[in-house]
């Protein structure tokens, strides 16, 4: 799934309990990180071309008052109809040309004052958070290559509970082979490998996850 997907996230509460269940069914954790100035930390999925982060808060005053504060993390994670997910994804090389539109976005734990570019529906929160990596931005998933998963992500695909996509989510699924599903509840749907062996697991009620492989 080389197409400019870099990974995507799932909020859960404090501590990210949901990781275990990943874990037995056989999902391999990677190590986990903090995101000062966010108010965020994280337990990592790693796979051969993806992440996915089961992202949490462990500031409140950071993630209400810090850098990131625009994210409105708290917000989605307190509120049952906000969606939980989002979706990182790196941007064409031509700077005038965002695969959607946004504003930047500093935060405190990226050197050298690089910045994220974050989709104008931010304010919606029924809507997953679209964030685009500009080009020159290092292409490390954050876990040596070794370590993992060999299943690659083959498909994407993100329900939530609108009846209309803004346009911040049509052009994301335009430039990247990602599916929006409105009209449904919050769920996300991981594909590896074409889901050639059939199979599924289903994470929910505990995590609105489903995956296939």
């Amino acid at each position: 799934m080389e197409h400019g997907l870099d990974h995507f996230f799932i909020l859960t509460e404090p501590g990210a309990p949901q990781a275990n269940l990943l874990s037995a069914a056989g999902l391999r954790e990677g190590e986990p990180n903090r995101h000062p100035g966010q108010g965020t930390a994280n337990r990592r999925f790693f796979f051969a071309n993806s992440m996915l982060e089961l992202l949490y808060v462990c500031d409140e005053v950071e993630a209400t008052r810090g850098s990131g504060k625009r994210l409105r993390i708290s917000e989605r994670v307190s509120n049952p109809e906000a969606s939980p997910f989002g979706v990182v994804v790196r941007e064409g090389a031509d700077p005038g040309s965002p695969n959607f539109p946004g504003w930047k976005y500093f935060p405190d734990y990226l050197p050298d004052h690089r910045f994220l570019r974050i989709g104008s529906n931010s304010e919606i929160l029924a809507e997953p958070l679209c964030i685009g990596l500009p080009p020159e931005f290092p292409e490390d998933l954050g876990q040596p290559p070794q370590r993992r998963a060999l299943a690659r992500l083959t498909g994407l695909c993100i329900s939530l509970p609108v009846t209309r996509l803004s346009a911040e989510l049509e052009s994301l699924a335009r430039a990247h082979p990602i599916m929006f599903r409105p009209g449904e509840p919050h769920r996300m749907e991981l594909i590896f490998d074409h889901a050639s062996n059939g199979r599924k697991a289903d994470f929910r009620p505990q995590l609105p996850l489903l995956i296939h492989w």
